[in-house]
């Protein structure tokens, strides 16, 4: 499995501009506003904010957006600003840009999001928080606000762990959770009951995000830029990939998972430009599995006279994993002495294929073929 970039939307966001420094006379000309011969100089910085932290990255399907909480500092009084960001899930365009540019009420998300460590979405198609608050715990949060439901779900992992999380997924249908401190991602069981830890998966690197795809699979992003995938029931990695056109002046990552449109989506934190203004980016990628193998089919039954014999082949990509769905064909090469009750099959969820062959009453020996047809997709 690989990755495939299909858009860049750069920089996706702005900055507050302070509409003082201008490369030709600006209209209604008074003294506090400057003008620069472009030919000579670089505007110097005018912007009013910087991104300062990443505190939450999700897909709210509700409203088919992605949620952006982020931690700003500021030119203006007291210094510091959180905001909650509203991009269009099917293209990035950013839907409230004249509310936060306009630092309207509705989007400050409020102090009490630096105690927020990330935020993310899971099963029931909520979105659950990491709290540093006091005892800290873990729950559900309001989108638009980024605080704690009253009578939303949540789960106080310091009683019982000492370790603390940055980042977690929660499957609260099978009793799930994965999280992750910096290198080491835990599978938790029994999590309404006695958390029971059942498997660890090592990192390649320090996380930056977590996001949750379905019930058995989740995404990560490390510092550095690479993307997994991992299945938390088992566990184990099914893919490993990185993020297209690397940036020297990356400083961080976060990753959601489009549940709609079935699409990992980057951000990418970056430092300002020269003058001041923001080279955030959001990058969309659609997961492409690479077949790499059609294994020899095997017998599971005993090979007797007269008897219906089943085989098994598997199609795995790349990375190990089972392909599904793709046709398996078979045939028989001549010369032929049983009969193949099988010709074509789909694969199942773990890439296997079964096929029935009919020996005959006397004994004989057959060559079954097998082949697939994997088109090209990029």
């Amino acid at each position: 499995m690989s990755l495939w970039q299909t858009k860049v939307v750069s920089p996706c966001m702005e900055y507050i501009d302070q509409g003082r420094c201008f490369a030709t006379p600006p209209p209604m000309w008074y003294e506090n506003r400057w003008w620069y011969n472009r030919h000579l100089v670089v505007c110097p910085r005018h912007y009013d904010q910087e991104t300062n932290a990443i505190l939450g990255f999700f897909y709210e399907p509700g409203n088919d957006l992605l949620v952006l909480y982020l931690s700003l500092v500021t030119t203006y009084w007291p210094g510091w600003d959180v905001r909650r960001y509203e991009f269009r899930a099917e293209d990035g365009t950013w839907t409230n840009r004249s509310a936060v540019l306009g630092r309207a009420a509705d989007t400050f998300i409020g102090a009490d999001t630096f105690y927020l460590r990330s935020a993310t979405s899971g099963t029931y198609n909520k979105i659950y928080g990491v709290w540093r608050l006091g005892t800290g715990f873990i729950g559900e949060i309001n989108w638009r606000t980024a605080r704690p439901l009253a009578s939303g779900w949540r789960f106080y992992d310091w009683d019982w762990n000492r370790k603390s999380y940055r980042h977690v997924i929660v499957n609260r249908i099978e009793g799930l959770m994965v999280g992750v401190e910096s290198w080491e991602m835990e599978c938790l069981a029994h999590i309404d009951a006695t958390p029971r830890l059942f498997g660890r998966l090592r990192l390649p690197n320090v996380l930056n995000y977590l996001t949750y795809e379905n019930r058995n699979y989740c995404w990560a992003i490390t510092a550095d830029g690479v993307i997994l995938k991992a299945d938390y029931q088992i566990p184990r990695w099914e893919m490993i990939s990185t993020v297209q056109d690397p940036t020297p002046d990356t400083k961080g990552f976060a990753i959601t998972f489009d549940t709609k449109r079935k699409r990992v989506v980057v951000f990418r934190w970056r430092s300002p430009a020269q003058d001041g203004s923001c080279q955030n980016q959001l990058e969309f990628y659609y997961p492409m599995v690479n077949a790499a193998k059609l294994l020899p089919p095997v017998p599971v039954t005993s090979l007797r006279t007269g008897k219906r014999i089943t085989f098994v082949s598997h199609i795995i990509g790349d990375a190990g994993e089972g392909l599904s769905p793709y046709q398996v064909n078979a045939e028989l090469i001549q010369p032929v002495s049983g009969r193949l009750l099988t010709n074509f099959t789909n694969t199942e969820r773990s890439g296997r294929a079964v096929l029935q062959y009919q020996a005959p009453q006397t004994p004989c020996t057959d060559t079954l073929k097998i082949k697939t047809v994997v088109e090209e997709t990029l």
